[in-house]
């Protein structure tokens, strides 16, 4: 961390007190096949404030929750963060001026609906950078997030969709857009 490298005591406090802040509610919302949204919102916000500081303010986040009871909705745990963290690790950290990502939560009826978008370089960008290393393994997040999506769908007997876009005609920037329902029923 960079906050140790330059003897910055304080900050590399801060962000340690903050990770392991993190890593006790992702192991706590791990136990639970859904959490309500206000947890599940907290979760991310927190992921975000901490990515926000270990890459020096190379980009800003914003949540759009449009979500009555939150507290009410249940979702499924670490759903949408490995997008999120797509959108900073190969969207805005390359970035040259300051990204932005907003991630929006809103609801109907019965469906809940998440738009995770920044101002990123793009996916066609993004894939030109990865170094071997990165290039060896296809994101095991993005994987293994579609194959819950897949199995929760089955299991629930409920539609779920995902897309995934270039946000300008140009390559740059990307959306994700999922959808999935406000109740599950077995």
């Amino acid at each position: 961390n960079s906050f140790i490298s330059q003897s910055d005591e304080r900050s590399a406090n801060k962000y340690l007190s903050e990770f392991s802040r993190l890593m006790r509610m992702v192991l706590e919302n791990s136990k639970h096949d859904f959490v309500s949204l206000t947890s599940e919102l907290k979760t991310l916000e927190l992921y975000l404030g901490l990515e926000h500081l270990r890459f020096e303010d190379k980009f800003d986040f914003q949540f759009d929750v449009k979500v009555e009871s939150s507290d009410e909705v249940k979702v499924p745990p670490m759903l949408i963060q490995p997008y999120i963290e797509n959108a900073v690790w190969h969207g805005l950290r390359y970035k040259e001026q300051k990204g932005m990502l907003k991630v929006v939560c809103s609801e109907s009826e019965n469906r809940l609906y998440w738009i995770i978008q920044d101002n990123g370089i793009g996916r066609s960008r993004s894939q030109e950078l990865k170094t071997t290393h990165q290039s060896e393994g296809k994101s095991t997040g993005m994987k293994n997030t579609e194959e819950r999506l897949r199995i929760i769908k089955q299991l629930y007997n409920q539609d779920i969709s995902l897309t995934v876009s270039d946000l300008n005609d140009d390559g740059t920037g990307t959306k994700v857009e999922i959808e999935i329902p406000k109740k599950y029923d077995a």
